[in-house]
C-alpha cells in the first residue's frame, strides 16, 4: 500500500499544484469549523460569567470572520475539488490506456488474474480520482480529533487519551474492510458473469435471440444465481466482522460517558473556568462525529488506495510484459519478404487450460503466397494467426521471418507491417473517414487513400449510400449516427485493413462471414492479387472451402496439429480430412 499512498499523495500536486494547495486548505479549514466554534462558544460563556461586554464586539467580529473563512473556503473550493478529481481521473485513464492498450500481447485481456485486475480498475477509476481528496480530508479529520483531545485535556488531563479509545474501532473497521476486500476478490469472477448476463438481457445486440428463444427468464435466473452466489460470501464476511466492530464501539461509548462525568465534576469543583469547560463539553459532543468521520474517511481512503494499488499493479504488469517481450537490441523488420515466414515446432497453451491449443506446428509460408487455414472449430486456426501477428507469445517453438526470429523484432515494428480483418470486427463509432483511416494513422486525413481502401474492400455502394459520404457519423451507441448492418460493419473493417497496401503479413480471419458470395469473391481476388504482386503472405482463415481452393497453399489443422498441407488438387486426391470436409460442403451445391 505504500506505493499506492505515495502515488495518491503526489499525483495531485504533480498535475495541478495550485488547485492541490487550495484543496489542502479546504480540507483543513472545513474540519476545523466545529472545534473553532466550540472554542468561540467557550469564550462567550466566559465573558457572560464575568458579566463583561467590553470585548463582545471584537469577539462577534471574530466569529463572523471565522465562519466566513471556513464556510466561504469550503463553498469556493467545492468546484476546485471536483476539477482536480477530474484531472486526476483523466491522468489515470491516460496511463491505463498506455498500459492496457499497448501491451505487446493480449494477456491483459485474456489471462484471468490480469483481466480481473484490469476490470477492477476500469470500474474503480472514480475511486482513484478521489484518492488525493479523501486522504486530505482524512488528515483534516485526524487533526481535528487531535485538537479536540488537547481542548479536553486542558480541563482534565486524562481526557487526552479519549481518542485512543477510538483506535480499536478504527482497527476493527480496517480488519473488517480487509476481509471484505478479499471476499470481493473471490466473488469477482461470478459478479463479472452476472454483469455479462445482465448485458445480454438488456442490450440491443443480443435482443433478437433473447426474444426468439425466450431467454429473458433464464438469463434473469442465472443472473440472480451468480449474483447471490457472490453476494453470500460477502454477506457472510460482513456478519463475522460485525461483532468485533460492535465491541470496539461499545468500548468507546463507555470511555466517552466517563469523559463527560469527569468534565462536569471539574466544573462543579472549580478546577477549570466555565468557558473552558463549555468549550471542552462542546468539543466532546463532536468526538463521536469526528471518530465516525475518521472511520468513514478511512474506509473510503482505503477503497481509493486499493483501487490505486490495482491500477499500479496493472501498469507494472504491463511494464513487466513489455520488458520480457521487447528485445534489448531489436532487429529491423525487412522492407520486403524474400523467403517468407517459417514456423518451427510452434506450440501454445492457454493460461487456464491443461492441454495445448497448438502443438508442434511446422510450416513454410512462401513470400507472395496465399495460404488458407482450414479445419473444424477449435482446431487452432485463430490461435495460429494470433501467434503469427505477435499477439501471443509461443509456449514452445518460434516464428521466423526471412530467417529472423519474430521475437527479435519490437512488437510495434512488426505490427506496423501486418494488417488484419477479423470476423467479429470492432464497431468504431466515428466518422467513416476516421473509422477507416485508423488502419494507417499517417494517412487518416487522406480522403483519396481512404476511398481507395473502401473500393478494395468492395465498399463503393456503402460509400454512395451514406448521406454525408466520408464524413457520415457511424453507429448509434455513443452518438446519433448512421446505423450499419453486420455486413456493412464488416466492409468498413475490411477497408480499414486495406489501408496498409504492402504488408508483409495480411491476416484474414473469416473476414467475409457477414458478406454475400459476390462480395466475398471480390474481396478475396483483390487481396490476393495485391499480396502476390507485392510479395507479402496472406493467411486466410475460412470454413468456406470453395474459397480455400483458390489459395496457393492449404493448411489443414486438426486438434491443434497440422493434419495436411498442399493444394486443393493434391489434398482432394489424397482423400484425407480436407477431401472429406470438401465433399460435405460440395454436396449442398450439387
Amino acid at each position: 500500500m505504500i506505493g499506492a499512498l505515495r502515488f495518491a499523495l503526489t499525483v495531485g500536486p504533480r498535475i495541478d499544484p495550485l488547485r492541490s494547495l487550495l484543496v489542502i486548505a479546504v480540507a483543513i479549514l472545513e474540519q476545523a469549523t466545529g472545534i473553532g466554534l466550540a472554542v468561540l462558544l467557550g469564550l462567550f460563556s466566559e465573558m457572560a460569567s464575568r458579566h463583561s461586554t467590553s470585548g463582545l464586539p471584537a469577539l462577534a467580529l471574530g466569529v463572523a470572520v471565522f465562519v466566513m473563512l471556513t464556510q466561504g473556503t469550503f463553498i469556493a473550493g467545492y468546484f476546485t475539488r471536483l476539477r482536480l478529481q477530474e484531472e486526476i481521473r483523466n491522468e489515470v485513464e491516460r496511463r491505463l490506456v498506455d498500459a492496457v492498450g499497448t501491451t505487446p500481447t493480449l494477456e491483459v485481456h485474456e489471462r484471468a488474474g490480469r483481466s480481473d485486475r484490469a476490470a477492477v480498475v476500469r470500474g474503480a477509476r472514480g475511486d482513484i480520482g478521489t484518492a488525493f481528496d479523501r486522504l486530505l480530508w482524512l488528515a483534516g479529520a485526524a487533526l481535528a480529533l487531535v485538537a479536540s483531545a488537547v481542548v479536553m485535556a486542558s480541563v482534565v488531563p486524562v481526557l487526552a487519551v479519549l481518542p485512543i479509545f477510538a483506535v480499536p474501532a478504527v482497527l476493527a473497521t480496517r480488519a473488517a474492510d480487509r476481509k471484505r476486500d478479499q471476499a470481493v476478490r473471490r466473488a469477482t469472477p461470478r459478479l463479472r458473469l452476472a454483469d455479462h448476463l445482465f448485458t445480454l438481457a438488456t442490450t440491443a445486440a443480443p435482443g433478437r435471440e433473447t426474444r426468439l428463444f425466450g431467454l429473458a427468464g433464464e438469463l434473469r435466473r442465472r443472473h440472480r444465481e451468480e449474483w447471490e452466489s457472490g453476494g453470500r460470501d460477502l454477506a457472510r464476511t460482513d456478519r463475522r466482522a460485525r461483532v468485533p466492530v460492535a465491541l470496539a464501539w461499545l468500548l468507546f461509548v463507555l470511555a466517552y460517558a466517563t469523559a463527560i462525568v469527569l468534565m462536569v465534576r471539574a466544573g462543579l469543583s472549580g478546577e477549570a473556568p466555565l468557558g473552558l469547560i463549555v468549550a471542552a463539553i462542546a468539543v466532546s459532543s463532536q468526538v463521536t462525529g469526528l471518530v465516525q468521520g475518521v472511520l468513514t474517511l478511512t474506509y473510503w481512503a482505503l477503497e481509493s488506495l486499493r483501487a490505486t494499488r490495482a491500477f499500479l499493479d496493472v501498469v507494472e504488469d504491463a511494464a513487466a510484459e513489455r520488458a520480457a517481450v521487447v528485445p534489448a537490441t531489436p532487429v529491423a523488420v525487412p522492407a520486403r519478404l524474400e523467403g517468407g515466414i517459417k514456423v518451427e515446432g510452434l506450440g501454445f497453451r492457454y493460461w487456464n487450460r491443461d492441454r495445448p491449443a497448438l502443438n508442434d506446428i511446422d510450416l513454410e509460408l512462401p513470400a507472395g503466397a496465399v495460404v488458407a487455414l482450414v479445419g473444424e472449430n477449435g482446431a487452432g486456426k485463430s490461435t495460429l494467426v494470433k501467434l503469427l501477428g505477435g499477439l501471443y507469445r509461443p509456449t514452445t517453438g518460434r516464428v521466423l521471418v526471412d530467417g529472423t526470429d519474430l521475437a527479435h523484432f519490437t512488437p510495434e515494428d512488426w505490427r506496423a507491417r501486418v494488417t488484419a480483418a477479423f470476423q467479429d470486427p470492432v464497431h468504431i463509432e466515428m466518422s467513416l473517414k476516421d473509422t477507416v483511416g485508423l488502419g494507417l494513422l499517417e494517412h487518416r486525413d487522406d480522403p483519396e487513400r481512404i476511398a481507395e481502401a473502401l473500393r478494395t474492400a468492395g465498399g463503393d455502394r456503402l460509400l454512395a449510400s451514406l448521406p454525408e459520404g466520408l464524413e457520415t457519423r457511424l453507429g448509434r451507441g455513443s452518438w446519433d449516427g448512421k446505423g450499419l448492418s453486420g455486413g456493412q460493419w464488416q466492409t468498413v473493417a475490411n477497408a480499414r485493413a486495406a489501408m496498409r497496401r504492402t504488408p508483409l503479413l495480411r491476416i484474414l480471419d473469416e473476414p467475409t462471414a457477414s458478406l454475400d458470395a459476390r462480395a466475398e469473391e471480390w474481396l478475396f481476388q483483390r487481396y490476393t492479387g495485391l499480396d502476390r504482386l507485392e510479395g507479402g503472405v496472406t493467411v486466410l482463415v475460412t470454413h468456406r472451402l470453395t474459397t480455400a481452393r483458390a489459395a496457393d497453399l492449404i493448411v489443414v489443422l486438426d486438434g491443434g496439429r497440422v493434419a495436411e498441407v498442399g493444394t486443393h488438387d493434391t489434398l482432394s486426391a489424397a482423400g484425407g480430412l480436407y477431401a472429406e470436409l470438401f465433399r460435405l460442403q460440395a454436396r449442398y451445391f450439387a
